[in-house]
């Protein structure tokens, strides 16, 4: 066999540095849905939250669900680009009828200040009900961590953790329930993401193409979606 060329070697030690930057880590996590089948058409959704650690743990507790989160730096509007990546891919399958944010955020604001001891889920479930929907959609964003560096490299990778829930309007049910907790990986860190790899072009993406990633990976099982 002929030894490599210089012009060889280079092409491949540029390559290699390239797909370093083209992994991703861990899998969405899905929580267990309610018990009966459930295909919501009218929802309302109220504006998603920043979740934050309280102490140095870097955790921090979904309000809805018990899960805890990977916490890390957020960006001052993380949760309203989540909101809105979340929503308008809803919008674009044309299935759902949704009250937004700046309609039901009233509603649900009254049922907390005259239910302050009610949990999260049932105050929810009673702010559904108000608005006479079938369910109500909510999330939760602890981590958002844009990319240092550039398209082909970069000195830290960017990072998103965050969760959207719906809750049942008929009896204040987490009918459906989704994580997505993704940090971008080198192809050496990850070997199993190689098509991912190849399909975000072997780039380093930026936080916003990430979360745009989860959204779409965490509807596949929303019901009703496809």
């Amino acid at each position: 066999m002929k030894p490599l060329s210089k012009a060889s070697v280079a092409v491949l030690t540029i390559l290699c540095a390239v797909l370093a930057g083209c992994a991703s880590s861990a899998p969405v996590h899905t929580v267990q849905a309610g018990k009966e089948p459930f295909v919501p058409r009218k929802l309302a959704a109220v504006s998603f939250e920043k979740l934050t650690s309280s102490d140095a743990s870097r955790m921090a507790r979904c309000p809805v669900c018990g899960t805890v989160f990977r916490a890390c730096d957020l960006t001052q509007n993380a949760d309203l680009q989540v909101q809105e990546l979340f929503l308008g891919r809803l919008a674009q399958s044309g299935r759902f009828s949704v009250i937004p944010p700046y309609q039901s955020d009233a509603v649900h604001q009254r049922v907390r200040r005259e239910h302050p001891r009610a949990s999260v889920a049932q105050q929810l479930q009673m702010t559904g009900k108000a608005l006479e929907v079938d369910g109500v959609l909510t999330g939760y964003v602890s981590c958002f961590s844009e990319r240092v560096g550039y398209r082909f490299s970069a000195e830290r990778p960017a990072s998103v953790t965050f969760g959207v829930y719906l809750i049942r309007s008929s009896d204040g049910e987490l009918a459906w329930g989704n994580i997505f907790d993704k940090t971008q990986q080198s192809l050496f860190e990850n070997l199993f993401q190689a098509s991912m790899f190849f399909r975000r072009g072997l780039q380093w993406v930026t936080v916003a193409e990430l979360a745009e990633e989860g959204v779409d990976e965490i509807l596949k099982t929303f019901p009703g979606y496809r």
